[in-house]
């Protein structure tokens, strides 16, 4: 699984995967094998490829997570990339704007039309990407000025949708 953890904001690529009764871990771009044991409800012992053995306390929030790390306390939030891929887009955006594809994929069904309000987080139109129906939501209030879309077709990832004014 790939994530993003966010410390203080900046970004850290992180994927985890199951290496024989432990885990592969990366970090940006250092690779870790460890071993997890549950030693209680928010508490782990953790043993790192060169024998190393540390208790890990973790307490979840939401997205955020509070980490202890032999005596390193971290606060980070985990996302996901295309989570954390569209907040970009909503920060570059500001008041209005072209709502472009996160993602290539076949455009299920338009949900608005020219000259229509939304609000953000309203449902623009759905897009079916890897198997599964994505729904575009206005990344900001504003009026609907131009579709760029139809129900059936294909867009690339970056491919224009809707520009929000």
């Amino acid at each position: 699984m790939k994530f993003v953890a966010l410390e203080n904001g900046d970004p850290m690529e992180i994927e985890v995967q199951r290496h024989g009764s432990g885990y592969r871990v990366r970090l940006d771009d250092r690779w870790l094998e460890v071993d997890l044991v549950n030693a209680g409800r928010f508490v782990r012992s953790v043993r790192l490829e060169d024998g190393t053995q540390v208790s890990l306390v973790h307490h979840r929030e939401g997205a955020m997570h509070h980490v202890t790390l032999g005596g390193a306390t971290f606060n980070v939030e985990i996302i996901d990339p295309l989570s954390l891929k569209r907040r970009r887009v909503e920060d570059e955006m500001g008041s209005g704007g072209v709502v472009k594809a996160l993602m290539p994929g076949r455009v299920v069904r338009v949900l608005v039309a020219k000259g229509d309000a939304v609000r953000k987080g309203a449902g623009l139109l759905i897009l079916e990407a890897m198997k599964m129906e994505n729904e575009i939501q206005a990344p900001v209030d504003g009026t609907v000025e131009e579709l760029f879309v139809d129900a059936g077709q294909t867009v690339e990832s970056g491919g224009d949708l809707v520009r929000i004014g």
